[in-house]
């Protein structure tokens, strides 16, 4: 009877490890391939975060909180008043320069029209002096004629010289007047100047009783209570401007190589899942990393230094159309990829500073100041003009 060869007892082991590798090696490939056609042109990082502006409500001068009309969570548009002080001292203060105004004014006034009073009367001086000279030399022939004593002609010289004498007065009368007046308005008297500029501190400083929002967007921060003293500097809330945020991104600093401003980002948020996707575009790359700008940054001159890869913020818009169908708010995780297909230029940002935040809300405290001081010195003016009549 013939005998049977069984196979080596390792021969299906061998098959085995023989597809395992086979399957390692087709993922491998799939991988590589995927990796030198798509992956390669993606950097990824999930240490990210929405930023946004954090306006500051700081009062710019002291005083007791009466009001608190806003709260966290609340929207305010710029403008709205938020907190109210006590303004009774600022009141009265106003009181006082409006005072001081009506007096400098009215001095002003009299001052102008004591000019032109003396304007008068130094032609009438003038004219004085024209006649008596004229009677002096007519005088001085009739006595070269022996018409007329020497009395006479004594006489007319003394008046003639008494009036040169009063138009001299006048003329320092008309010009101690018009330094007085200093101008041919009231309003460029220095002591007028000097009231005006006190009315207009008096009014910002009542105006500034009540704290306003410089934009518009959501309190949050609020730190006051009712009755408080307010310290000039010292926060009381902050209102957070929800259609400029953006995106900061902290990535490797190997992940830099090829990353540009202008390059296309997909942004997820955990609020919303990846069901929601934003579509951002890279602003700039940070001017340096985050240990850098540490409290306390890295001192690494020391014999057991250990290499750590650093972090670099790059910074990336998201657009307001997306924010406005679907609203973040600062501080969120954020996972962030960035295509960088195009990584032609400079690394960092190019061009100059065009990232603008302002406000106009407090240009109208000045200028309620200068049509409240017009309407002083017009009512003054028309007073005094008024009186003298």
């Amino acid at each position: 009877m013939e005998e049977i060869k069984q196979p080596p007892a390792n021969s299906g082991r061998k098959t085995v490890i023989l597809k395992i590798a086979a399957v390692f090696a087709i993922a491998g490939a799939a991988w590589g391939g995927w990796w030198w056609t798509t992956g390669r042109f993606f950097e990824y990082t999930d240490d990210a975060y929405v930023a946004g502006n954090l306006v500051s409500i700081t009062p710019q001068a002291g005083g007791t909180v009466t009001a608190i009309l806003a709260d966290n969570t609340d929207f305010v548009k710029e403008g709205d008043t938020l907190i109210r002080m006590d303004a009774t001292d600022a009141k009265i203060a106003l009181e006082k320069a409006e005072s001081e105004l009506a007096v400098a004014v009215t001095q002003a006034g009299n001052a102008l029209e004591g000019v032109k009073t003396r304007v008068s009367r130094l032609a009438m001086r003038e004219a004085d002096v024209e006649k008596a000279k004229s009677d002096y030399e007519r005088r001085k022939q009739l006595f070269g004629d022996h018409a007329i004593t020497q009395e006479a002609i004594d006489h007319s010289r003394i008046a003639y010289e008494n009036a040169q004498t009063a138009a001299a007065a006048a003329r320092h009368e008309l010009a101690e007047a018009q330094i007085t007046a200093a101008g041919s308005r009231a309003e460029d008297n220095p002591q007028v100047a000097l009231a005006k500029t006190k009315v207009r501190e008096a009014y910002v400083a009542l105006q500034r009783m009540n704290l306003r929002a410089p934009v518009s967007g959501y309190v949050a921060r609020r730190a006051v209570q009712l009755g408080e003293r307010a310290i000039p500097g010292k926060p009381l809330m902050a209102v957070v401007p929800v259609d400029g945020l953006s995106a900061e991104a902290n990535f490797k600093e190997n992940q830099l190589k090829h990353m540009r401003a202008g390059q296309p980002v997909e942004i997820v948020s955990d609020i919303y899942g990846k069901g929601v996707r934003f579509h951002g575009t890279v602003v700039g790359i940070g001017a340096g990393t985050g240990s850098v700008f540490s409290i306390l940054p890295a001192q690494n001159a020391t014999g057991n230094w250990i290499k750590v890869v650093q972090r670099v913020p790059v910074k990336i818009s998201i657009p307001p159309e997306e924010l406005k169908k679907n609203p973040l708010v600062v501080g969120l995780s954020l996972a962030v990829t960035v295509d960088i297909h195009e990584n032609g230029g400079s690394p960092l940002k190019p061009g100059t500073a065009k990232h603008t935040l302002s406000t106009a809300v407090y240009d109208a405290e000045e200028a309620g100041a200068d049509e409240l001081i017009a309407e002083i010195i017009a009512k003054n003016l028309k007073t005094a003009q008024a009186a003298r009549r």
